[in-house]
This record gives structure tokens, C-alpha cells and sequence, in this order.
């Protein structure tokens, strides 16, 4: 008698997943990691609200609306009352949308405008360094401004109530606020945010205008100062790509408008500088053939580390001309993560399918940002080739301007008092020796460099005094004249000589002892 074999699909034993029907709880607590922990570096909230304001800036360019006052960003410390206010000259929020806009939490209206903020939880990051947060604004035809006020203080006491089980939208409605102001003393459209009583941290840095004034140089959407040289050219090119026109920042310090970090000399010691040469301008092609990314870097002798206090080293990497990350982001792209300190550069990020993270410190992972990583690992060993083609360069002319000098050094000591005839001549002889060596090191110059260049004139000076010697020394005779088969042992001797001494004047004292020795004998 034989089985009957049925088959049976697994996958008809296995229940079909459904939807969820409970309840999804947010919690009161994830205010507190939009709040106080998102953001390692507390002056990222500088570029979160400055961000907002390039946003509401560019939506005011986008509609036509004028703009009657400089500068389109204020940035106003109030140190007796810790406080600070960062106001824009943008579109503004109308009255009817302001509240809702403003107690929504993670819902942008920016999302898919191209605007640079889309996740709507930014705004909140100061929350975490002050006892109270403010936002104010007026849109063209308001009568009135709005107001909302969050209090730090009452939302991390409920927090911290174990005995508040409220969620999210209940201990919003606890510890926010709203009102409206008369619109005189306002101007016609704005937005503000006011953090009052400011945490005093290290150095007390989120109201030290030097600080905040350095970090916005680096990471804000401002233009390039007046005298830097490729400030013109950059901008234009950045702005054939699409990339938006810089805004207009100042901090009621007095020193007047802030300016993106690039400029004309490297500082590289307190009395060392490299001068930027010239900009090179790159682009790379994303995985879809579209250009992803482009930018400039700077052309310099890349003479060393630039030093970290000064805010200039490094390539960043940006995303609607708003730095992500830090000097360091790409750092690891080098064979010598040391070397990304020594170059200057801005990448600037156009491909929409390149996001930044939440916190703005890096991109999304994504097929497309791991394409223009490996295409930035490969900018960064050219980079890291011409650092040390740039090094074997100095080294180069380094030796050529030793052995110059000390050719030169040679043909001064030989005129500056009469001596005797085999001695110039052997002086002579050293002098040329120098100068052959310097010759044949000048020679692995890059060709048609300035330093090939500066060199050639250097050999030709030295060449025109060897060659005048001669005329220009003044010989001694010696009482008792060498005989002709001793001149050439004793010359041999006083080269000798002359190539070990400490410097030319002591060698020159011993020669012409030995000379009168040996006269004399």
C-alpha cells in the first residue's frame, strides 16, 4: 500500500501581519533629545536659527518682496540680562499660521521647497541652554506681531514629574504660551528668536561675540570679504550652480558685517604666513551621471598644518551653503588624516538625493553619498600627492638657497681683506663648488615654477660676483713665494681646510697661517 503525499505551502501556516490597532504613545521625553540632546557643539544652535533665517530670506528673494533694511540678520547679546536675539528680515509667519507652526514638531511646511530646513525640530535646540525660549513674528499685512514664549524651566520640571503622565501635546500646552504685541517698534515682516537667561558654559561661549562671530565665518551663508582676491570669481561660479546668494549677518558687537573664513594669506606662525596662490574649482558626477557636488580649493605651497584657533583649515562639505559638520569631515578620506588640516576648500552638495543627518554633523548613508565619497577619497590622495610633491619642492630650494649662500658667503670673506693669490684662487674654487650644487638641485625645480624662477636669478647673481672675483680681491704677497710643485698640495690642503671650518672668516685666519707656516719654513 503506498503514501499519499500531499504538499503544503509554508507559507499558508504562517499568519499574514496585520496593521497596529493600539494606541501609539509619543512621550514627554523626546523633547528632551530635541532640546538638550542633538547637538554636541551648543553653537550649533547659532546655525539652526541662522539656517531658518536664510530659509525665510530666500522665500522673501522668491516672491519679489523688498528688502529696505541691512542687514537681513541681527544677532543682538544682552549680556546684563544673558540674553541673545536672532532676527531675520525674511518672509515672516502670518498670525493665522503661527501657532500651529510653531508647536508642531517634527511636520516642516519646508519639506520639498528646496529650503534648507525640512524637519521642523531645529528651532527647539535652544531650549537646552536657556530658562526661556521666545519666538516672534510678522508677515506682510499683519497688524500685529505674535508671540509664543516655551519655558524651559516648566517643561523640565514636568519632565522630571513622575506624577505628570501627560504626552507630548500635554506638556507643550503646559509650558507654552502666546500672545500678541502691538506692531509699532517692529518692522513690517520678521521673525525672531529670543533665548533669555543663557546657560553659562565653557567660557561662557554662547554669549561670547568673538566666538559665535568665528563660528558663523565657517558654517553661515555669508558673503566673502571685499579684499579676498577669488572672492568675486567663487561666487560666481557657485551661483552658475544654483547655489543661493549669500545673506547679510551682524552681531552688535561693532565690527560690522560677518564674512565667510577664506582670505588671502595663511597664517601659519605669528610671523609666517602662505599666500593663497590661485582657486581650483572642482565637481563630481553622482552614480546617475547627474554633477552631486562642486566647489573650489585653494592653490598654496600647503607649507604646513594650518593652526585649528584660526577657523580656516580644512575642506567642508555644505549643503544650501550651510556647513554639516566640522573642518575634520573629511578627515579620514586621507592616507594622513593630518593632512586635511593643511588644505583649504568648500564642497558644496547640490544633488537632492545627498541629505544631511538630523543633527547636521553628516549625510544620510545612501548609495549617492557613498559615490561622492569615494570620489572625495580620491580628491583627498591628490591633495595629500601635492602636499608632498609641494614638501620635496621646499626641501629642494631649501638646499639651493644654502649652497647660494654659502657661495656668496665664500666670495664676501675673499674681498673684504688683501690675501694670498692661492688662497683666492681656492676661495674661488670652493665658491664654484656651491654654486655647481646649487645648479644641479635648482634643476629638480618644477619647471616654470616661481621658485625655479627665483632660483635662476639667485644662481645668476652668484655666478656674476664668482666670476668678478678675481678683479675684485686683493692679493698679498707672502715673503717667500710658493715654489710651483707645492701649489697644488697645498691648495689641496687649504680646500681641506676651508670645508671644515665652523665659517668662512675662521677658515680663512687658519689658511693663511698655515700659507705663512709654510713660507717660512
Amino acid at each position: 500500500m503506498s503514501a499519499v503525499v500531499t504538499p503544503v505551502s509554508l507559507s499558508s501556516l504562517t499568519k499574514r501581519p496585520r496593521p497596529i490597532t493600539e494606541s501609539v504613545i509619543v512621550g514627554k521625553d523626546i523633547l528632551d533629545l530635541l532640546a538638550g540632546s542633538m547637538y554636541i557643539n551648543p553653537l550649533n544652535i547659532y546655525r539652526e536659527y541662522v539656517q531658518n533665517a536664510a530659509d525665510a530670506i530666500d522665500e522673501a528673494r522668491d516672491k519679489g518682496l523688498s528688502f529696505t533694511r541691512q542687514p537681513e540678520v541681527e544677532i543682538l547679546f544682552d549680556h546684563v540680562e544673558r540674553s541673545v536675539k536672532i532676527r531675520d528680515s525674511g518672509i515672516g509667519i502670518p498670525s493665522n499660521e503661527f501657532v500651529q507652526r510653531l508647536t508642531t514638531i517634527g511636520a516642516s511646511q519646508k519639506r520639498g521647497k528646496q529650503l534648507r530646513g525640512f524637519r521642523g525640530v531645529g528651532r527647539l535646540s535652544g531650549l537646552g541652554f536657556c530658562q526661556e525660549l521666545i519666538f516672534r513674528s510678522r508677515a506682510e499685512g499683519d497688524s500685529k506681531a505674535s508671540e509664543i514664549r516655551w519655558d524651559g524651566r516648566t517643561l523640565r520640571e514636568k519632565m522630571r514629574d513622575q506624577n505628570f503622565n501627560g504626552g507630548l501635546a500635554e506638556i507643550i500646552q503646559a509650558a507654552v504660551t502666546v500672545n500678541t504685541a502691538p506692531a509699532d517698534g517692529f518692522p513690517n515682516r520678521f521673525f525672531e528668536v529670543e533665548l533669555r537667561k543663557v546657560s553659562r558654559l565653557r567660557n561662557d561661549l554662547l554669549l561670547n561675540e568673538d566666538t559665535v562671530r568665528g563660528y558663523l565665518s565657517q558654517v553661515a551663508p555669508v558673503p566673502f570679504m571685499k579684499d579676498f582676491q577669488f572672492g568675486k570669481e567663487i561666487q560666481k561660479h557657485l551661483e552658475t550652480h544654483g547655489i543661493r546668494a549669500p545673506i547679510h549677518i551682524e552681531i552688535n558687537d561693532g565690527k560690522g558685517q560677518i564674512f565667510h573664513r577664506a582670505q588671502n594669506k595663511i597664517l601659519l606662525t605669528d610671523t609666517a604666513f602662505d599666500p593663497v596662490r590661485a582657486i581650483k574649482y572642482v565637481e563630481y558626477q553622482g552614480s546617475d551621471g547627474e554633477i552631486c557636488a562642486i566647489g573650489w580649493i585653494t592653490d598654496h605651497s600647503y607649507a604646513g598644518a594650518i593652526p585649528k584657533k584660526h577657523g580656516l583649515g580644512g575642506i567642508r562639505l555644505r549643503a544650501g551653503n550651510i556647513q554639516i559638520g566640522d573642518e575634520s569631515i573629511l578627515a579620514d578620506f586621507f592616507p594622513e588624516a593630518r593632512f586635511s588640516g593643511w588644505a583649504i576648500g568648500d564642497i558644496h552638495i547640490i544633488s537632492p538625493k545627498i541629505l544631511p543627518n538630523g543633527r547636521r554633523d553628516e549625510f544620510e548613508p545612501s548609495m549617492h553619498y557613498s559615490h561622492l565619497q569615494e570620489e572625495l577619497t580620491l580628491q583627498a590622495k591628490k591633495i595629500t600627492q601635492l602636499i608632498r610633491e609641494r614638501s620635496a619642492q621646499r626641501n629642494r630650494l631649501r638646499s639651493v638657497q644654502q649652497q647660494l649662500g654659502a657661495a656668496h658667503e665664500w666670495i664676501k670673506v675673499a674681498t673684504e681683506k688683501p690675501l694670498p693669490p692661492l688662497l683666492i684662487k681656492v676661495l674661488q674654487d670652493v665658491a664654484a663648488l656651491k654654486l655647481a650644487q646649487a645648479v644641479k638641485e635648482a634643476a629638480k625645480l618644477d619647471n616654470e615654477s616661481e621658485d625655479q624662477a627665483l632660483a635662476a636669478t639667485r644662481i645668476l647673481e652668484v655666478e656674476t660676483a664668482l666670476s668678478k672675483l678675481p678683479l675684485c680681491a686683493t692679493a698679498a704677497h707672502t715673503q717667500n713665494e710658493l715654489s710651483k710643485n707645492l701649489e697644488k698640495p697645498v691648495a689641496a690642503a687649504l680646500k681641506t681646510i676651508l670645508s671644515h671650518a665652523k665659517n668662512p672668516r675662521a677658515g680663512i685666519e687658519l689658511s693663511v697661517e698655515v700659507l705663512n707656516a709654510i713660507g717660512e719654513a
